[in-house]
């Protein structure tokens, strides 16, 4: 062991005669770990909310979508688009068809983006009704958002006599009994609940039903939701199928679908970690004090090493590296702690939303990790480099 690492680990973790300056060093540590404890808890909750809140919200959301660019009209049974269905990574595909319609129940009426679906949307997307049933294939049924139920009237739920879906009718060549609107009545058989924004605009419908209003074919859809393997990279295979599929379509992940909402999220971690590294600068400075009581207790051995011959380098790097040493023991036991922890709770829900039964969500991600390792090794190598450069004065006084 060099000269300097051994003074470093003895003026740490060795016994002294003067017990204030061993408290100081180890109060240092002792605010590091806790500094580096918060930060690991905060981003985990942090992580686990934005997991929990894009769960919920984006529910009925694909993994990847596509969409035609040319044109508003896919034909499911063209030869490129069911080869989507042999590429390795793709689970399952669901093809949708959505138009924005009028609703009209008795006196009340409502603008929805009505989405037909086929029977394997289910199998793509993890959403689920509140209340009620989901759509059967072929049948005359409608699930709506709960804000959009509000809109027409909550009597609307499972009434016998359904609500009116309403479709502008293309003029025909007879200006004589011109009908301005198609019509088509469903019953309501659920209601979900995911956000206003979605709540009060959007319908689901069986596909069929919607080709029939529209009067289009059987093959048609403007919308294919895809379920990927677990493990699949979703970027790469959004690359694949935009090769495969040609400038004709657009293929689009989850995140693509909802740019506004993962920015918004993205600012919003980025601010976390700024101020969770305030925080942790401010508990280095308690290192600096551990630093510089050590240094002015040592001052004596300092001379006579100096006299002896010991480079000013060499006797930096003590403290230097003693800097390090508090930094890492007490950043190293918090993070510990706080893995233990996340790992508790995300294993056995030891804290629930108040409320409710549900466990209080939170996220073990690498990118956390890293993070801390970063900004904790980045700061201390600072803090501590800057710190030991004080020793030349201290000997040049001597």
């Amino acid at each position: 062991m060099r000269f300097s690492h051994l003074l470093a680990f003895r003026y740490t973790f060795g016994v002294r005669k003067r017990n204030a300056v061993s408290l100081i060093g180890r109060f240092a540590a002792f605010v590091v770990g806790v500094a580096v404890f918060a930060f690991f808890i905060v981003l985990s909750v942090f992580g686990g909310l934005r997991e929990f809140g894009l769960e919920f919200t984006h529910a009925f959301d694909p993994e990847l979508y596509i969409e035609a660019t040319l044109g508003n009209q896919i034909d499911i049974q063209d030869p490129t688009i069911m080869a989507i269905q042999n590429h390795p990574e793709v689970l399952a595909l669901s093809a949708t068809l959505a138009q924005e319609m009028m609703l009209r129940f008795g006196d009340q009426t409502a603008f929805a983006n009505v989405i037909g679906v086929d029977s394997l949307f289910n199998a793509v997307v993890d959403g689920e009704t509140l209340v009620g049933e989901w759509v059967q294939p072929n049948a005359y049924e409608l699930v709506l958002g709960i804000g959009l139920l509000s809109q027409l009237d909550s009597a609307a739920y499972d009434h016998p006599e359904g609500i009116t879906l309403l479709v502008p009718n293309k003029p025909g060549k007879s200006v004589l009994n011109q009908q301005p609107f198609r019509s088509q009545t469903a019953r309501v058989r659920g209601v979900f609940q995911l956000g206003d924004t979605v709540d009060e605009t959007t319908a689901f419908a069986p596909l069929e039903m919607v080709q029939e209003l529209l009067r289009l074919p059987v093959q048609t859809a403007n919308g294919l939701y895809l379920k990927l393997n677990p493990l699949a990279d979703t970027q790469v295979v959004q690359k694949d199928l935009q090769v495969l599929l040609g400038k004709g379509f657009n293929v689009r992940t989850k995140a693509q679908l909802n740019p506004a909402l993962y920015k918004m999220l993205q600012t919003e971690r980025i601010a976390v970690i700024a101020i969770l590294s305030l925080v942790l600068l401010i508990a280095l400075f308690n290192v600096v004090g551990a630093i510089i009581m050590t240094l002015l207790e040592k001052k004596s051995n300092l001379r006579t090493l100096y006299q002896l011959g010991a480079p000013l380098p060499e006797l930096r790097r003590v403290f230097f590296m003693q800097g390090l040493l508090l930094s890492g023991a007490g950043s190293g036991i918090g993070l510990l702690l706080a893995f233990i922890l996340v790992f508790a709770q995300k294993s056995f829900a030891l804290v629930h939303i108040p409320g409710s039964y549900l466990p209080y969500p939170v996220a073990l991600e690498w990118s956390t990790l890293w993070i801390i390792l970063a900004l904790v090794g980045g700061l201390s190598t600072l803090v501590s480099w800057l710190t030991s450069h004080v020793v030349k004065g201290v000997v040049v006084k001597l």
